[in-house]
């Protein structure tokens, strides 16, 4: 039986910022185009269910970050890690609300397009900037959340081990070998053998 962790659903969610929104920009802008409300629509709430799905994103992560701090998740994160699970936090939280006014926009512009065409095709077009920035934003999070676990995503710096109280690399002391004097051991001295004269 399948045992899926928080980590592995908001892997498996994660993409959704990513992916959707770049394909509900496509419908919208044909929709702009060819004049086709319908089209636009389609866009606008695909936009929508995107949006929708951030409530479980962020709360998977929250809860795969807990299992980090509690050291249920094995193996444990190094140094490197941690930086990049918080990176990866402060960075999901400055991305979310983007999305979420991307999805405020295309309500605005779902409702519009009942009775004002013109107004609704100037919120379409707000929607695809929004749904683009929301995109950049989210790849910009993603990245950081690759380096969590992968170290080989991991470039030389900012993601280097750090000293506690530095910014700069730890570098092991320097050990100097101090030479020690060699000591020759005493020979026993031969006492002469009495002469036959005495």
């Amino acid at each position: 039986m399948l045992d899926f962790t928080p980590a592995h659903l908001h892997v498996a969610l994660n993409h959704i910022p990513i992916i959707g929104l770049a394909v509900a920009i496509f419908p919208i802008l044909i929709g702009i185009v060819a004049q086709c409300r319908t089209t636009i629509a389609t866009g606008l709430l695909a936009t929508l269910l995107c949006a929708a799905a951030m409530p479980a994103i962020m709360q998977t992560g929250g809860k795969a970050a807990d299992s980090f701090d509690n050291g249920s998740a094995l193996p444990p994160l190094d140094q490197a890690g941690k930086n990049a699970l918080n990176i990866h936090a402060t960075r999901a939280e400055t991305t979310t609300p983007v999305i979420y006014a991307s999805a405020l926009l295309s309500i605005l512009a779902l409702l519009a397009l009942i009775k004002f065409t013109k107004a609704a095709t100037w919120l379409a077009f707000a929607v695809i900037l929004g749904n683009t920035i929301s995109i950049l934003l989210s790849i910009w999070t993603a990245e950081a959340g690759g380096l969590i676990r992968h170290q080989e995503f991991r470039p030389q710096a900012p993601w280097k081990e750090l000293s506690p109280s530095s910014s700069s690399p730890v570098i092991p002391p320097l050990s100097i070998p101090v030479p020690t004097p060699s000591v020759t051991p005493a020979t026993p001295q031969e006492t002469p053998e009495p002469s036959a004269a005495q």
